[in-house]
């Protein structure tokens, strides 16, 4: 005879079942209904994100045609004191450290001009009402209007919150763009390939509504 299971036996899996389940919940992200994908008689505007092989950034078009406002996020020691190696990666992922975001103007998109390829680029309408709650949040993030440094046609400025391994330019971006909408999870964003393909995602659901939305391999 099979030995019968004691009441912690019997509960235990039953309580691992439904955590993971309220995990999977908390972490799946829906679209918002009145934000996006933007209906046809509602103004819109264009966004794009680029991902490239370690970074990811968000951009929108401004003033004359061509010109891009960017944004995006990284460690200050790693990327602007070249604090790197193994030490570096250990410090960067491992212990909370201060953060810096990246806003620049350019004339192309960062999946157009990485020195990592390859890169992809997506392409996504959001409603007026979205793009400037996405706006506002990128904004929120900053912790300071003084730049800390300056490389190229970006400016670095101090960020609200520390990167670590739970909060790197790739769920930045998700939380950022979840603001706007889209159906992005920043739980579910911890690294390049999981946002990709959550992108991949709000891509083919902006097609199925007619959107227009498209991913593109650099």
């Amino acid at each position: 005879m099979r030995p019968r299971r004691t009441t912690r036996q019997r509960v235990m899996p039953a309580v691992a079942d439904l955590v993971f389940a309220c995990t999977l919940l908390w972490g799946c992200a829906s679209p918002i209904p009145d934000l996006w994908p933007p209906t046809p008689d509602v103004p819109a505007r264009t966004i794009y994100v680029s991902l490239d092989i370690w970074h990811a950034m968000i951009a929108f078009p401004v003033g004359t045609p061509h010109t891009y406002e960017e944004w995006g996020y990284a460690e200050r020691a790693w990327y602007l004191e070249d604090r790197r190696g193994l030490t570096g990666i250990l410090r960067a992922l491992f212990w909370p450290t201060e953060g810096v975001v990246e806003v620049g103007q350019y004339d192309r998109v960062w999946a157009d001009r990485t020195p990592q390829p390859p890169a992809e680029l997506f392409v996504f309408r959001v409603s007026e009402e979205g793009y400037r709650r996405l706006r506002r949040h990128l904004r929120s993030t900053l912790s300071g209007d003084t730049p800390v440094a300056s490389l190229g046609q970006s400016r670095f400025y101090p960020a609200v919150r520390s990167y670590h391994l739970f909060h790197t330019c790739h769920q930045y971006a998700a939380s950022a763009l979840q603001e706007a909408g889209l159906p992005i999870s920043e739980f579910w964003a911890f690294n390049r390939t999981s946002l990709a393909w959550q992108l991949h995602g709000a891509a083919r659901i902006a097609a199925e509504d007619g959107g227009r939305s498209s991913p593109v391999t650099r």
